[in-house]
């Protein structure tokens, strides 16, 4: 009988042993899950509540933007706002680099026979009352054309004119410790608003605003009296100079202004025009003229107007020139010493600029 060898004996141990293994492996990865789900849970939470960080490249947002935009724009509004003018009310002073300026007061000069509106006959004139004073060490020059603007609340700005009630302004250089008052003149609308005198001070810089206001407001000058008083006893009075003399002492004049004669035209110019301006700045600037304009005289006629009894006697000035081009020109004329000597009218002297260097005056055409 054949002998069996007995069945090898199971290993009961290792067969337990696997699936304790696998299932604590499985509950190992169900714990990881669980905690990578409870992490991410808690990043999300914090994203929702907390202010990021500012990174190397971008800022960090502020707290409150509405507040932040609007400090942006208000910084911006007063940056690109421009600097503001210094007003003054009629009555003050102002002192500019060594110049201490005033406007003394307004008045309306009346309209007369001899004063009329340029413009539009129901212009007004507003005479601006000024003082210029020198309180620099050096010698100073004002100039009403170049220096100041009459405007009114629109901006429009009013011409510059001459009146015969004018108390005239002496206007060009002004030494140390010295003054020079006196009207500047303007044709303005009657319903013009807000007027306001702008002083520009060359070379000096800012703008500084006297404040008039409306001219309805402004008191008007008096019209001159004709007074009517008893017979005088008859003198005899010496001739009067006729119209031919005052004629030929302009024609005299303007043919010397055509042979470029600057000495005597200086020479008969009245006193208060040549006070004006220095002889030097005469020659050089009616010497411009003759240059850039080049013309060569061929007539001239003189029509006197009003009498030569007038303190100042107003003549029309007709010249023509070869090649057809002519020139018209209102003037005064004015007894000195027994000699017609001639005055610049308001409108001569915005041509010649009395007290503008020679080359601002040239950079100004």
């Amino acid at each position: 009988m054949q002998a069996y060898a007995p069945p090898p004996a199971s290993n009961s141990s290792n067969s337990r042993a696997l699936p304790l293994i696998l299932g604590l492996a499985a509950v190992l990865i169900v714990l990881i899950g669980i905690g990578a789900i409870v992490g991410f849970a808690l990043v999300g939470g914090n994203n929702d509540t907390e202010t990021p960080q500012a990174s190397a490249n971008e800022p960090a947002p502020a707290d409150n933007p509405q507040a932040s935009g609007q400090e942006q724009n208000n910084q911006s509004t007063e940056a690109s706002r421009p600097p503001t003018e210094q007003e003054l009310a009629v009555g003050d002073s102002v002192e500019v680099e060594g110049v201490e300026a005033t406007l003394n007061g307004v008045r309306i000069l009346p309209t007369t026979d001899f004063d009329q509106p340029l413009e539009n006959p129901d212009n007004r004139f507003l005479a601006a009352d000024l003082t210029f004073e020198n309180v620099s060490d050096e010698a100073i020059s004002i100039s009403s054309l170049l220096e100041l603007v009459l405007k009114n609340e629109a901006g429009y700005s009013a011409s510059q004119t001459f009146h015969s009630q004018q108390r005239e302004l002496a206007e060009g250089e002004i030494s140390p410790g010295q003054k020079a008052s006196g009207e500047i003149v303007y044709e303005v609308p009657p319903e013009s608003r807000g007027l306001q005198l702008d002083y520009k001070p060359f070379a000096r810089g800012g703008t500084y605003t006297w404040t008039i206001g409306d001219p309805q407001g402004i008191a008007t000058a008096p019209q001159p009296e004709e007074t009517t008083s008893s017979p005088e006893p008859t003198v005899i009075a010496p001739p009067a100079a006729s119209d031919t003399e005052v004629a030929e002492a302009a024609k005299d004049y303007y043919q010397a202004v055509d042979r470029e004669d600057w000495a005597y035209t200086y020479a008969n110019l009245d006193a208060s025009t040549r006070t004006l301006y220095p002889e030097d700045e005469w020659y050089l600037k009616n010497q411009y003229f003759a240059d850039t304009e080049d013309l060569e005289l061929s007539t001239i006629d003189v029509v006197v107007e009003g009498s030569t009894s007038d303190p100042e006697v107003g003549v029309n000035v007709y010249r023509t020139f070869t090649g057809g081009s002519s020139i018209d020109r209102y003037t005064l004329f004015v007894e000195e010493d027994g000699a017609w000597k001639h005055r610049f009218t308001g409108e001569e002297n915005a041509i010649f600029q009395p007290g503008v260097p020679y080359d601002n005056f040239v950079a100004s055409q």
